[in-house]
């Protein structure tokens, strides 16, 4: 077992050598544990903001742990070491979980220190904080263990990346409640609650450890069929015939979407998730904010157009396609315009379908709990946030991480990009539901500054991206 270890010193150098990661883990860490417990007087929304983020920033690194490996041709040269193809995993899997439990235990260390001293006291009494740091360690130890198993199982990033999603982030969820449980300082509730997340977590951990010590080397060396994106080049010779070229990328790219089964799955999940959050917590705590849904829905929605343009364009790079298309009379603008209607017309679904399942979740509840919630509707401030305010984030995150993708060499690295761009533009929004004093102004306002981001973006990328320029990148 001591032969694997060059494989965690291995990836911690290389987590070292991200220098610009480093510091937007420390830059959300600040903002997270400091920032937050110090205006909102108090480590709840900081708690939950750190276990969301956690998830948010490990899923891709433990998308890229194994997949990455076989993406780029490297785990063959990595497995004909001396180091067993078990031992590889379980390396994979300490420094995952070693980074999840760090940067979840620094933030809250940061949150509880920064509450003491603001004059918030301790926050959390003693039993609290143990009993959440444990499920804390049991929910990214499950998290990590199935994580690196399905990346070994995986063709490629794009299919880990959707598995690991279905699985990490019902996990996630499960520790918000428990951690949302636990601060009402209500100790048979809390005990309960906990009991049935760590069993939960054991099931997951035992299940995947046990696969993993079933795994052999071939195993790890067996091909995996890998999906690739059906570009139909014959139909791309024929592009030339007069017609929209807008409208035929269009239908290429929506076809491709159709046959990714898993991402339409994890899509449909996210839907659910601020309705369930919301409704869970309701009933573990007797508390309803709708703002709540509302930031939920801002932070993982809009971040699903970075991934599927992160894939539409350096998928290319990948599987070897892009010389093809731009051989074809195609012009760059409609193609470029093409690829990017689809994460815009994906995330206006999705965005459209949350909101009314919220509603839908809030008139049921009010049915149900008549002293505990009344039926409301949504404010002008939050349709803003919903609708326009999501819409404009996720086309500028889909511009900032189409660019980013032609100018990195694989997706790989872009899905670290779409971690940090789904982290930057939700502190915004946080900021106008809790610490802004008129929600309405703060909504307009960022939605102007969202509109010229959005404008000057498309202005440089109609004038500066030539098809030399693209051909180079490949």
């Amino acid at each position: 077992m001591n032969r694997s270890y060059p494989v965690f010193r291995m990836q911690c150098a290389e987590f070292t050598s991200e220098k610009g990661m480093l510091f937007f883990y420390g830059l959300s860490i600040g903002i997270t544990g400091i920032i937050l417990p110090l205006y909102m007087h108090g480590v709840e929304v900081s708690l939950t903001t750190a276990a969301l983020l956690t998830a948010i920033l490990l899923r891709p690194m433990l998308s890229d742990s194994v997949a990455g490996e076989r993406e780029h041709r490297t785990l063959e040269t990595l497995l004909s070491s001396p180091i067993h193809g078990k031992s590889i995993l379980w390396r994979k899997f300490e420094f995952c979980f070693l980074f999840a439990l760090g940067y979840f235990t620094i933030t809250v260390l940061c949150s509880a220190l920064t509450s003491y001293l603001a004059g918030g006291g301790a926050a959390l009494i003693p039993w609290q904080w143990m009993c959440m740091m444990i499920v804390a360690a049991l929910n990214y130890s499950s998290i990590c263990m199935g994580g690196v198993y399905v990346s070994s199982r995986s063709g490629d990033l794009r299919a880990a990346n959707h598995r690991v999603s279905i699985m990490a982030y019902p996990l996630s969820f499960l520790l918000v409640i428990c951690l949302s449980v636990i601060g009402t300082a209500d100790l048979l509730s809390a005990l309960i609650v906990s009991c049935i997340c760590t069993l939960i977590y054991l099931w997951v951990i035992s299940v995947f450890a046990a696969k993993i010590r079933r795994m052999k080397q071939p195993d790890l060396f067996q091909p995996i069929a890998i999906q690739k994106p059906e570009r139909g080049h014959q139909q791309r010779m024929s592009l030339a015939l007069p017609g929209s070229q807008f409208g035929i990328v269009l239908r290429l790219e929506w076809k491709m979407l159709m046959t990714l089964k898993r991402m339409l799955l994890s899509f449909g999940f996210l839907c659910f998730s601020p309705v369930a959050m919301v409704c869970l917590l309701l009933y573990f705590t007797g508390k309803f904010d709708l703002n709540y849904a509302v930031l939920l829905t801002v932070l993982m929605i809009p971040r699903v157009p970075t991934n599927l343009i992160a894939y539409s364009i350096g998928g290319e790079k990948v599987y070897k396609t892009g010389e093809a298309l731009l051989s074809t009379p195609l012009q760059i603008r409609p193609v470029f315009l093409a690829k990017c209607m689809i994460p815009v017309l994906v995330t206006a679904v999705m965005l459209t379908l949350s909101s009314l399942l919220t509603l839908a979740g809030v008139s049921i509840a009010a049915m149900i709990s008549p002293e505990l919630v009344s039926i409301q509707g949504y404010t002008a401030a939050q349709l803003i946030l919903l609708f326009p305010v999501s819409l404009l984030s996720s086309i500028a995150m889909m511009f900032i991480a189409a660019i980013l993708s032609l100018r990195l060499r694989t997706p790989r690295q872009g899905l670290y990009v779409t971690s940090f761009l789904s982290v930057v533009f939700v502190f915004p929004v946080l900021v106008i539901i809790y610490l802004v004093p008129d929600m309405l102004v703060g909504a307009i306002i960022y939605l102007v500054i969202l509109v010229i981001g959005n404008l000057i973006c498309l202005k440089r990328i109609s004038d500066n991206i030539t098809r030399p320029q693209l051909m180079s990148r490949l």
